[in-house]
């Protein structure tokens, strides 16, 4: 009966010396995971601003912007606000018979020429906020998108027309702890 027990008892020593390496690792990864932290999502935007205010001496104006598209962007956002000035001005373009030409015009084009987004304000209006819709894989073209804008305006005085473009480039990553390197999914 003690050599049985004797045997049993090596055996029984010998298996749990044998995986407790293994149970050791186990223990040993699980707190290393919890001492690394999260893994945390990054979003940054970055805004294109294209404004003006017309002057006595400004009648037509042309702009042209750009802002870059790349793998990590997520959402592209536009605001578009437009104020006409009243008063002397439109006395002055009444005066002199002239139908309002004043209007701003913007077209947004992406890398391969398309336009993504357009619009045309000849009064003082502000446009909703308009997310341009990311192609058909759900991603946007990467490359230089281009603002073209063409305003014709007035100013008098403190009466002045004035629009406002802005661009929001939204780009999300993945950041893992330790490695502070941004990831996109």
């Amino acid at each position: 009966m003690q050599q049985r027990m004797l045997t049993v008892f090596v055996a029984l020593s010998m298996l749990l010396l044998s995986t407790s390496g293994c149970i050791g690792l186990l223990q040993g990864r699980e707190y290393m995971e919890h001492l690394r932290g999260d893994v945390k999502q990054d979003t940054s935007i970055e805004t294109t601003v294209v404004e003006h205010a017309f002057t006595n001496a400004d009648v037509q104006r042309s702009f042209i912007g750009k802002f870059t598209v790349d793998s990590e962007v997520t959402k592209i956002g536009v605001y578009f606000k437009t104020e006409k000035a009243g008063g002397p001005a439109n006395d002055i373009l009444e005066s002199l018979g002239i139908i309002d030409p004043r209007e701003v015009d913007v077209e947004i084009t992406d890398p391969s020429g398309a336009i993504r987004y357009n619009a045309t304000h000849d009064t003082t209006k502000t446009a909703p906020y308009v997310l341009i819709e990311p192609g058909a894989d759900g991603d946007f073209i990467s490359g230089e998108w281009n603002i073209n804008i063409v305003a014709t305006g007035v100013g008098v005085g403190a009466e002045q027309d004035y629009f406002r473009l802005s661009v929001d480039v939204t780009r999300t990553c993945t950041i893992y702890p330790q490695d502070d390197v941004c990831i996109v999914d």
